[in-house]
């Protein structure tokens, strides 16, 4: 080696160390970024809690020096064990989901482990082979993926742990959407309050105000959460700061507040007020942080951590003790601590500019919560627990970013309801707080299962880890309990009926799932001879490209090497044709299974799509769908070209064009094809006109004059049922009650979504060919 080439190999080290030094300080420059904007869309409504906890806390009484400090120290000891070491050390490591979180993502990280999700659905996270790979296999589903998973064994494990597990998915799911209906209030109503402790004239102005603030917040959702954060952060960052200084000028007025650090303190305030009843106020300094876990997917893991530790910890352990430290000395003022506690009093330039910076902040506090909504529903509807939503991603970086139009309007009604509803702050606060000690003891029960199942840790870990933080989690539901009488009952309503809906949407989409794959026929169920003499080595995969297979062994071309289809060589085309017994790509010959067999017409120049579920697509390379029958009593004959389409969505923001569709010819059947069409996160996913001649062009289909699109309209109903005996009255109200919801509930929000699917498709482009589009009606019986 020369030392040319030696200095040569030195500059290419050189820039290579330079290369990835660059790659990581942009991913720091990245994380920093996203940690700053999630100041603006998490940790609003977390941050905003000082407005009202220790009002909560002693809402009937003047405290003591002593109770005071023993408050200060139960919200101090209860935030760093339940938010810091639970949810940022813990949770955050151990339970997101391809980057999502929430209850989903550890239901589907469970799910997708043992084997236990939903009949036909893809789980995030699942590792998928190659749509080319399975198409040109016929390989099932579970194998594939049978062997990654956790084998089950016992009767709880094979029964009781999936219905378990998709129970505590539900309730999770329920809890955090009835938390957003009072968060927002919540937080809304106490900050605008601050008008009615400076100038008590415009008391009855708080309410009109706030709920003109909400809709304005909710209106604002279209423009994404991305560009909300920027906007959010600076405000939440002041905020943070503000308070953080406030509590600072308070506690060097009585320094010794940091005894309050001590759980000693804690300890004897539970003893005094005589059990964990005070626990329903120190529960109101959590709030929010089941939405900084679900919110995990629109910024990260790392960045949440840096953001909460960093700033938003101490800036409110800050707050909280200089509240105390100020309550100590006044101890009167304890009706609107937070404002009589800034320095100089009302009506200053300094308690105006606070409570500016108040109500924006708890603006904001709204935020969090809507987009955990936003963000679990995105995952319930990818699971197909939920009805399918037009689902908007309003960035193409994040791919947890979204924004769901329909779901934001009905949110907003529910939560300009409740405000009107419950009127005060203190109101809301007294109802507030059950839902979210119900949704930490789920989180804890699910992090369990996952340390149990998805980790395999040893008993010595995740007993502690239930006991510890179960313990904890329950003793906050006990004190959430005692406050059903005074409105706790609204989020448990709301709950319940939530659980339902969701619950009934599944059980209902189960059973037509599973009609659908049932009604699937086998191919010789249809046409005639073609289950004979199949060879399952010969395989065609058409990509406009063929990857050759045993039949393709020579000097020229290579097992396993792409070779463009038309540039075969003739003689090679030829073998192909001899060798294998399936017919000719280019013949139309194909005989119905009838007595006497009637060989099928085909229509020249006319492309049938059939909209099919993806999985069949892929996982059925034997079978049809039943709506190819329905087909064949409409039509004298077939077209030309039969695609049996099935689309799909990437995790990826957009779809190189020579990847977004793939095509195999299915065997025995000329003109017939599977075919996958996938998208990005980012795009349409409709078919435009330059993805149909892409799929014109890879079927080799020429002379084309009309391209047919034939879509399933399915009709739900119920199945009757006939009793007989002595108790059929009994027995025919709950099936009553069966008709009632399939036919007059899940049949028309059904229809609905499965036809939104495809609406656009009749405005495809017309360019030298018709597009028309044909539902066929079914019968579905459930």
């Amino acid at each position: 080696m020369s030392l040319h080439d030696v200095s040569g190999n030195a500059n290419d080290c050189e820039a290579g160390v330079a290369v990835q030094a660059s790659v990581q300080r942009r991913k720091i420059i990245m994380t920093a970024v996203l940690a700053f904007q999630s100041l603006g869309a998490i940790y609003g409504d977390i941050g905003t809690s000082p407005l009202y906890v220790f009002s909560s806390i002693f809402a009937t009484g003047i405290p003591t020096e002593h109770q005071i400090l023993g408050a200060a120290s139960c919200i101090f000891w209860a935030f760093t064990i339940v938010v810091m070491v639970k949810y940022c050390i813990i949770v955050l490591f151990l339970g997101p989901n391809n980057g999502e979180g929430g209850q989903v993502a550890l239901y589907a990280k469970l799910a997708r482990t043992l084997h236990v999700g939903p009949r036909g659905v893809v789980l995030p996270g699942e590792m998928e082979a190659d749509d080319r790979l399975l198409l040109a296999k016929s390989v099932t589903h579970d194998s594939q993926i049978s062997r990654m998973r956790y084998r089950l064994s016992g009767w709880f494990e094979e029964t009781a742990l999936p219905k378990l597990l998709m129970g505590l998915c539900f309730f999770g799911c329920s809890l955090v959407l009835s938390d957003g209906l009072l968060t927002p209030t919540t937080s809304v109503l106490s900050a605008i309050g601050g008008i009615a402790v400076a100038a008590p004239s415009l008391n009855n102005a708080v309410l009109p105000i706030s709920c003109g603030v909400l809709i304005l917040l909710f209106l604002s959702q279209r423009f994404g959460s991305g560009k909300l954060a920027n906007i959010f952060a600076p405000i939440v960052l002041v905020w943070l700061l503000a308070i953080a200084v406030v509590g600072i000028i308070n506690i060097t007025k009585y320094p010794a507040v940091f005894k309050a650090l001590s759980p000693a303190f804690a300890v004897d305030f539970l003893r005094e007020q005589g059990g964990v009843d005070v626990l329903g106020g120190v529960m109101l300094s959590m709030t929010g942080v089941e939405a900084m876990f679900a919110d995990v997917g629109h910024f990260g893991r790392l960045p949440i951590q840096l953001s909460l530790s960093g700033i938003v910890y101490p800036s409110l352990m800050l707050a909280y003790l200089g509240q105390a430290a100020y309550l100590v000395l006044n101890p009167s003022s304890i009706s609107n601590v937070f404002y009589l506690s800034i320095p100089g009093g009302i009506n200053t330039p300094q308690y105006w500019i606070l409570f500016v910076l108040a109500t924006l902040a708890t603006v904001i506090a709204s935020q969090a919560l809507i987009l955990g909504v936003f963000s679990i529903l995105r995952q319930m509807i990818h699971i197909d627990c939920f009805p399918a939503f037009h689902v908007r991603h309003t960035s193409s970086r994040v791919f947890g970013q979204v924004y769901i139009p329909v779901v934001n309007y009905i949110l907003m009604v529910g939560v300009v309801l409740t405000t009107v509803g419950f009127r005060t702050s203190s109101n809301v606060t007294a109802a507030y707080g059950l839902g979210i000690s119900m949704d930490f003891f789920v989180t804890t029960t699910l992090i369990t299962f996952c340390l149990v199942y998805v980790y395999r840790v040893a008993w010595y870990l995740y007993v502690p880890f239930f006991l510890g933080f179960g313990t904890l989690d329950m003793c906050f539901v006990a004190a959430g309990v005692r406050k059903v009488p005074h409105g706790a009952w609204f989020p448990l309503v709301v709950t319940i009926v939530m659980t339902s809906f969701i619950s009934f949407w599944r059980w209902a989409r189960s059973l037509k799932v599973d009609n659908e794959f049932d009604s699937r026929v086998r191919v010789g169920t249809i046409f005639d001879g073609l289950e004979k003499n199949v060879d399952r080595n010969a395989e065609t995969l058409v990509l406009g490209r063929v990857i050759t297979t045993s039949l393709f062994q020579g000097d020229d071309i290579e097992p396993g090497r792409i070779v463009p289809l038309k540039e075969l060589a003739p003689g090679v085309a030829d073998e192909q044709q001899s060798e294998s017994s399936p017919p000719s790509l280019n013949s139309t010959a194909l005989r119905l299974r009838t007595d006497p067999k009637v060989e099928l017409a085909r229509m020249p120049g006319v492309v049938a799509l059939l909209h099919s579920n993806v999985t069949q697509t892929l996982h059925s390379p034997h079978t049809l769908p039943q709506i190819l029958s329905r087909l064949l009593n409409i039509f004298p004959g077939l077209p030309e070209h039969v695609i049996l389409l099935g689309s799909r969505v990437s995790d990826k923001p957009f779809i190189a064009e020579d990847s977004r569709v793939n095509v195999h010819a299915m065997r025995n059947m000329p003109g017939f094809y599977r075919c996958v069409m996938r998208s990005g996160f980012m795009e349409s996913g409709h078919i435009s006109d330059t993805i149909m001649r892409e799929i014109l062009t890879l079927v080799e289909a020429e002379g084309v004059k009309s391209v047919c699109h034939v879509i399933e309209n399915s009709r739900v109903y119920a199945r009757r049922r006939k009793f007989t005996g002595r108790f059929r009255i009994l027995r025919a109200g709950p099936e009553l009650a069966r008709t009632f919801m399939i036919e007059q509930v899940f049949s028309p929000l059904d229809r609905v979504f499965e036809r939104k699917r495809f609406d656009e498709q009749d405005k495809t482009e017309r360019n030298g060919y018709d597009v028309r589009v044909l539902y066929i009606g079914t019968i579905v019986s459930l």
